[in-house]
């Protein structure tokens, strides 16, 4: 694939033609301030972002909002060559789910699984990669693409970083998926014990406080149990009634233990009050006899043997009342002490009667219970059948993690002249750079207990400081480019970010490198740069130089001086990143 044009439906926009379909491409921005050279379209920016973005947007990358806002009723086009084939592709900012491919409307799905076949060799069975996945690394689309060599795309997935650089770099990616799926599988395992753990019943065994065994065994004999209580249990028509009437007699008989209680305090008191008997002395008649006679008229007061007759018959009367009230309470209390006997006689055969049949509701919850039980049970077969499909399968996975390192590992033994290839490339291009520096591209199998197959790195002696960062970022996209694996990317399109705080004289050698390596390969390379990274240059190239390599390789100046020299051609304040 290499880039031809980038046109637009509206005349002020300024056309980028790719002026060598091989070869080196530059477009030059002009700016009144160079440090906002950085910023993508700003007020003072002159394009040279936005056609990075322009050119994603029109190979299938996600909707823009702000196209749609800033730039509604423009449509984007770029023509691009695949196998000496030309294609358009045009994509509208108000319509952007379709893109009009070679004048046939598409969906952006389609498109990128198109080219995604079209450009890169993608294994069947792996996840992850992509047409929009490993494009960047041909085209890095934004400010933070060029944080870090091996993640063009800027994510956090570690996975996505290793598998996508593994395809490139000529690596087996299919080891990569798998040991990607052993480790997913791990993971199900351990989510598979963390939900057993959430379950009340099955905490317990987790927790080591249950034998689930035991406890299963015991379950089963409760179930046993109450399975055959059932069976002898007789259910009955007047359950209901008979306990009824049951309750009847029951506060019947306590009434009559009630009525007991005081008919026997009732004699208790007669007892007591006959053993209390009046004695009044002759000596005391008399006494009151004579008190009386000094107020009633003598003929008024009887005798005194007629008083004593009197109090005689009052006591022997008091006698015979206290014995007959005692004769009728004996009497009652035998009669409640039968009636007592006989309703618990009843009382008996009616209990006799509900214990042997049942009534309804109690039958239903003991089949509840019985239920309950199963479903106890069944939960432990549950819990023994998945731990140990937990025990297998961990042992299991752990055999194919071992066995998954060991294969990579004569993998990566067999394939060291493939790994050499490329790493050999990086050192012959950062050697031309820094030659007393330590550097390659090197790559180990990975055995820890995680995603990650491979551990893919790239290195230059001192890469921590910006310059030299650049510096490897360069020499990295430039060997996908010429010696990577599994694509078809003709093309390598550097921002002029890459340039920032890198020392002019190695930028200097950078042109030299893109001189002697791109125009013999066949293949094309596009750089955005500024006005005044071309001054520095300058001074460390000849004049030779200067205009075979740059000069005349300059397809399109970019101005911020007035709105129709950027490349809108109109003045725009627009985040589109």
């Amino acid at each position: 694939m290499q880039l031809i044009s980038l046109t637009a439906n509206k005349d002020s926009f300024r056309s980028v033609h790719f002026k060598n379909e091989t070869g080196l491409n530059f477009i030059v921005a002009t700016q009144k301030n160079p440090e906002s050279s950085d910023r993508g379209i700003t007020t003072n920016g002159v394009g040279k972002s936005l056609i990075v973005a322009l050119i994603h947007f029109c190979l299938g990358s996600s909707k823009k909002e702000s196209l749609k806002k800033d730039l509604s009723g423009w449509s984007f086009t770029l023509t691009f060559k695949i196998n000496n084939t030309d294609y358009t592709s045009e994509r509208q900012t108000d319509k952007q789910d379709k893109i009009i491919f070679n004048g046939q409307e598409i969906s952006i799905t389609k498109f990128n699984k198109k080219f995604g076949n079209l450009l890169f060799d993608i294994p069947d069975g792996t996840s992850q990669l992509s047409f929009r996945s490993l494009l960047p690394f041909f085209i890095r689309p934004r400010k933070a693409s060029y944080s870090y060599f091996n993640n063009p795309n800027a994510v956090k997935n570690d996975y996505q970083i290793q598998i996508t650089n593994a395809l490139l770099l000529g690596l087996d990616v299919l080891l990569v998926e798998e040991k990607f799926k052993l480790r997913k599988k791990k993971e199900r395992i351990r989510n598979l014990v963390k939900e057993l753990n959430q379950d009340d019943l099955l905490k317990d065994f987790f927790n080591q406080k249950k034998d689930a065994t035991l406890e299963g065994q015991q379950v089963q004999e409760d179930i046993e149990k109450l399975e055959k209580d059932l069976k002898a249990f007789k259910v009955a028509d007047d359950y209901y009634e008979i306990n009824k009437e049951a309750d009847l007699i029951k506060n019947e008989i306590e009434k009559a233990k009630n009525r007991i209680t005081l008919i026997e305090n009732q004699i208790q008191n007669i007892d007591e009050s006959r053993k209390i008997s009046p004695d009044i002395r002759r000596e005391n008649i008399e006494k009151v006899y004579r008190e009386a006679s000094l107020i009633f008229k003598e003929e008024a007061l009887k005798s005194l043997a007629e008083l004593e007759k009197f109090y005689e018959h009052l006591t022997s009367n008091r006698e015979k009342r206290l014995l007959d009230k005692k004769a009728e309470l004996l009497r009652l209390l035998s009669e409640l002490k039968l009636k007592i006997e006989l309703k618990k006689s009843e009382l008996d055969s009616k209990l006799k009667y509900l214990d042997t049949h049942q009534a309804l509701d109690i039958v239903l919850k003991l089949k509840d219970k019985l239920a309950d039980l199963k479903a106890k049970e069944e939960n432990i077969k549950r819990y023994d059948a998945l731990i140990l499909k937990y025990q297998k399968a961990k042992i299991q996975t752990g055999k194919d993690f071992i066995t998954s390192t060991e294969k990579t590992q004569e993998y990566l033994d067999d394939a060291k002249e493939i790994i050499k290839l490329t790493t050999d490339f990086f050192r012959e291009l950062s050697k031309r750079f820094y030659p007393q520096a330590t550097a390659g591209i090197t790559v180990r199998n990975n055995d820890g207990d995680n995603q990650i197959r491979y551990n893919i790195d790239a290195k230059i002696k001192f890469d921590g400081s910006d310059g030299i960062g650049n510096i490897k970022l360069f020499c990295y996209d430039l060997t996908l480019l010429l010696k990577g694996f599994g694509h078809k990317v003709n093309f390598l399109f550097h921002d002029s970010r890459l340039l920032s705080d890198t020392d002019p004289r190695q930028l200097a050698e950078l042109f030299k490198i893109l001189n002697d390596y791109i125009k013999i390969s066949g293949k094309q390379y596009v750089l955005t740069l500024n006005q005044n990274q071309i001054d520095e240059v300058k001074k460390y190239l000849t004049a030779h130089e200067f205009e075979t390599i740059i000069d005349q390789n300059i397809c399109l100046e970019l101005k911020d001086e007035l709105p129709e020299e950027k490349l809108l051609g109109i003045q725009v304040d627009m985040d589109y990143n």
